[in-house]
């Protein structure tokens, strides 16, 4: 069996093309975790959790051009990818790591984004991963991230995998992606209900904690370190 990062290797030159095929309103998704900053809110020095080829990082660098960004992924192949979309831009840093096993120094950050990575990671890391944010986090700093989630039954959670399929089918993806998806979902993704991240991210440590959105299986969270 394959694990997440030879997979996301393989996947590295189509990831931009298959991702936009495969999660529902996706644009809206990376929209939303920028709806709720405050119009004054200048972060310095960005964290971008698992930055895939950067579609996230994008969204970051129109917003926040002047910004230090540090790009973490897993896949070499894929940070290379970033690399290119990117170029040599200074403000720019890429760093490669498993969210298991990550290094942040204290209080560096004001902000933290990530953009449907974390469930690839069992609860347990989950949890030490939101206490790493935390840790890594200046006073005052978020962690935005969007992520896929577990329904709080099976019913929900295959109705809105069900309502997924259709959505995916519509928007350009083939029964074979779908099938690619499904198996890697089956042997590496971790989903975990709303309710689980709230109480885990407020374990944590942040004091304030909220769900900004949701649609079938995707969340965008909110944490703050006051």
């Amino acid at each position: 069996m394959e694990n997440v990062e030879d997979f996301y290797d393989q996947l590295s030159s189509k990831y931009s093309d298959l991702i936009k095929k495969c999660v529902p309103r996706y644009d809206e998704l990376l929209h939303t975790m920028f709806l709720y900053l405050e119009p004054d809110f200048k972060p310095l020095r960005i964290l971008d959790l698992g930055c895939g080829t950067g579609n996230l990082t994008q969204r970051i660098l129109e917003y926040f051009p002047d910004a230090q960004i540090d790009a973490l992924d897993l896949s070499e192949d894929i940070l290379e990818e970033s690399r290119k979309r990117f170029g040599n831009q200074s403000n720019m840093n890429y760093l490669q790591a498993d969210f298991k096993n990550m290094h942040l120094s204290e209080k560096c950050y004001d902000l933290v984004m990530s953009s449907i990575a974390i469930h690839h990671v069992q609860d347990p890391f989950k949890f030490k991963l939101y206490k790493d944010v935390f840790y890594a986090l200046k006073t005052d700093g978020l962690f935005i991230f969007a992520d896929q989630t577990r329904g709080i039954t099976d019913e929900i959670y295959f109705k809105n995998i069900e309502c997924w399929k259709v959505e995916a089918l519509k928007l350009g993806s083939t029964e074979e992606n779908w099938n690619m998806w499904m198996a890697h979902q089956d042997a590496h993704d971790y989903h975990s209900p709303v309710g689980w991240h709230l109480e885990n991210l407020k374990k944590a440590g942040f004091n304030e904690v909220d769900l900004l959105s949701k649609y079938l299986m995707w969340g965008v969270f909110w944490a703050k370190k006051n």
